[in-house]
């Protein structure tokens, strides 16, 4: 496990959360991504579509950093989107080692799932899948 101050921070409260509350972390992840929903609203991003939607949470993580390369597909009206080069490794690791379930606290596929259901009305669930260190994709599909 890395060893910075904002991923001890980020564990400690994740592995705090979940002895608390066990899978109704989830309503709280989902929270998390719902406000990083507004702030791309308020930023004036394109939402309008699954389409445009994808494509600004994309550039928000791009731009930040956050991912290396995100990438997504649609197709039926549910999305692939495949994450490179992730900055949250080290805690998702840390997950893996104590046992707490990371299938819905991925940033990057809660806000993907979020920005789905605002595009198109519909309910959607991730279904997460780790590929080689630091690289994951998830196929958001609707519920």
């Amino acid at each position: 496990m890395e060893s910075d101050p904002k991923t001890i921070v980020t564990t400690g409260l994740m592995e705090a959360l979940w002895n608390t509350m066990g899978t109704g972390c989830t309503a709280l992840w989902r929270q998390g991504a719902e406000t990083f929903y507004e702030m791309l609203v308020a930023a004036g991003k394109d939402l309008s579509t699954p389409e445009a939607s994808l494509n600004s949470v994309k550039e928000y993580f791009e731009e930040f950093n956050s991912v290396s390369s995100m990438n997504y597909t649609i197709e039926d009206g549910e999305a692939i989107v495949k994450v490179e080069g992730c900055s949250a490794v080290g805690i998702a690791d840390y997950m893996d080692a104590h046992n707490i379930p990371e299938e819905h606290s991925c940033l990057f596929f809660n806000l993907s799932m979020v920005a789905l259901e605002h595009a198109t009305g519909n309910m959607y669930d991730v279904e997460r899948e780790r590929d080689e260190p630091g690289n994951c994709h998830a196929h958001i599909k609707r519920i």
